[in-house]
């Protein structure tokens, strides 16, 4: 289904994630809001992947009729250049569906590249807990400014790499400062921390800065480009191939209206594009080695599980792992419908969960 109507001039703002309308029943998720430093004076890159399941292939979708989760899907691609949502269960597809056309005019598949927004941090998040299982990267080192070429005040000196994944770290939002100019994320970032860490340092501020910061880190310890790095420790052992940044568009990609190349000042906060396929074999393979560095606030949790979202203009999109690692929700929208992403999970974690006999009310996030 092609949609014949297309919203191109409203404007939403880039958003923090969270965004639910609904309930305030506490979040029951069990993510751990702590983690424990990794003991290693290791420099090399070098990682086990043993304990990483090489294999992708899921089995042909199940039908499980699920009339609440296509009535959300069909009603999200109103309006919108393009949609593609999947899903999975116990490792096997339940739900796979996309709309619209491409950059080459070809039609939306699962399989085609979107822009991911802030999606994008579960990314460099899970790059930097590979690092940190292979002895690159240490959670409560101090953050090393000056190799990775950051002119800063010296009060950034203790800032700790769980400081930036936790986006605890005092970092100022400065959301101007993300968007629209061509170059590295690098060039902001300096200007952001010309001043000390504000106040706010141990309190969760929601920063693009902290994620450009640690894609600019994976860099700086592997000698190399943050997406060679994620491919080789994230996305080769599954066979996955697809994904990218929008400094490398493909002919194969979905429709963005306003243009990647605005995205690349957002470095690892959100310069990646993928398929809802590939992201939801990405969280159907995260260890629990993983999760020690994938913690909250810097990931966001609800009564269902956790995840995160991601809102640029243009573009929404909603990544979520449910009942314990068994289910997986990717959907990524071009398109100004809905707010933000945030409401995108609120359209199909609900709708889904009813179908499934798991339905715990409308999602509250934290943080939010």
């Amino acid at each position: 289904m092609v949609p014949t109507t297309v919203a191109t001039t409203s404007t939403v703002a880039e958003a923090a994630p969270g965004s639910s309308t609904a309930s305030t029943a506490p979040s029951t998720s069990s993510a751990s809001t702590t983690t424990s430093a990794t003991a290693s004076t290791t420099t090399a890159v070098t990682m086990t992947t043993a304990a990483l399941p090489t294999t992708t292939t899921h089995p042909k979708a199940v039908d499980l009729g699920l009339p609440n989760l296509k009535a959300a899907y069909n009603a999200l691609t109103v309006g919108n250049l393009a949609v593609s949502v999947t899903i999975l269960r116990d490792h096997k597809q339940i739900f796979a569906s996309a709309s619209g056309e491409g950059v080459s005019d070809q039609a939306v598949t699962p399989h085609t590249p979107m822009v991911l927004a802030s999606v994008s941090k579960l990314i460099t998040a899970l790059t930097i807990a590979r690092l940190v299982d292979g002895g690159a990267v240490r959670l409560d080192q101090p953050v090393p400014w000056d190799k990775m070429g950051i002119a800063h005040d010296p009060a950034w000196d203790d800032v700790t790499v769980h400081e930036l994944l936790t986006h605890t770290s005092g970092m100022p939002i400065a959301q101007k400062l993300w968007l629209n100019t061509p170059g590295s994320c690098a060039i902001p970032l300096a200007e952001a921390m010309a001043a000390p860490p504000t106040p706010k340092r141990g309190t969760w501020v929601y920063s693009n800065g902290n994620y450009c910061a640690l894609g600019l880190l994976i860099e700086a310890v592997s000698h190399t480009g943050r997406d060679d790095v994620a491919q080789s420790y994230v996305f080769d052992p599954l066979h996955i191939e697809g994904p990218h940044l929008t400094t490398e568009p493909s002919a194969k990609d979905g429709p963005y209206a306003l243009g990647v190349a605005r995205l690349e000042r957002l470095g690892g906060a959100g310069t990646w594009m993928a398929s809802t396929d590939d992201i939801a074999t990405m969280l159907d393979h995260v260890t629990a080695a993983d999760r020690e560095t994938l913690v909250s606030p810097g990931i966001i949790t609800d009564q269902y599980g956790w995840g995160h979202t991601g809102t640029v203009d243009g573009a929404r999109a909603c990544a979520w792992v449910l009942e314990g690692g068994r289910t997986v929700v990717t959907a990524f929208v071009a398109g100004q419908k809905p707010f933000d992403g945030g409401h995108v999970c609120d359209a199909l974690i609900p709708a889904l969960a009813t179908d499934l006999g798991i339905w715990a009310d409308k999602p509250v996030r934290y943080p939010d």
